[in-house]
Order: structure tokens, then C-alpha cells, then sequence
């Protein structure tokens, strides 16, 4: 066996399987980066759903807040009478 062919017969395999490790590791990055967007979006709507409720909570405080007016009015006449 010559030398070229001990290197063809050690290196070819050796690069095909260095190839073959890069491919699987760019895969898993691509797969780590989408799994990283898909949960990125569904942080993001939870974050747009607590904002809707943080904005309905102000308009029921705000509510209670004039509820709670009115009724000190209403007690403050009753109070003259």
C-alpha cells in the first residue's frame, strides 16, 4: 500500500465524518434558533394578553373610583337631611 492510498483510505473517511459533524451541528444551531423565535412569540403574547388585562384592571379601578365617588355624595346628602 502506498502512501497516497493509506491517506485516501484514513483521510477520506476522516473528512466525511468532520463534514457530516459540521452539517449536524449547524442543524442543531437552526433548530435552537427557531425553537428561540417560536418562544420569543409566544413570550410576546403573553406580555400583549397582560397588557389587555392591565388595561381593563385601570378601567375597573377607575370605575370603582367613581362608584365610590358618587356613593360618598349620595351619603353626604343623605347625611344633610
Amino acid at each position: 500500500m502506498t502512501n497516497e492510498q493509506l491517506w485516501l483510505a484514513i483521510g477520506a473517511p476522516l473528512l466525511f465524518n468532520g463534514l457530516v459533524f459540521i452539517l449536524i451541528l449547524t442543524n442543531i444551531n437552526a433548530r435552537f434558533a427557531s425553537l428561540e423565535a417560536a418562544t420569543n412569540a409566544r413570550f410576546a403574547s403573553v406580555e400583549n394578553r397582560l397588557a389587555t388585562i392591565d388595561q381593563r384592571i385601570d378601567l375597573l379601578t377607575g370605575a370603582v373610583h367613581e362608584l365610590d365617588n358618587r356613593l360618598t355624595r349620595v351619603e353626604e346628602r343623605l347625611e344633610r337631611r
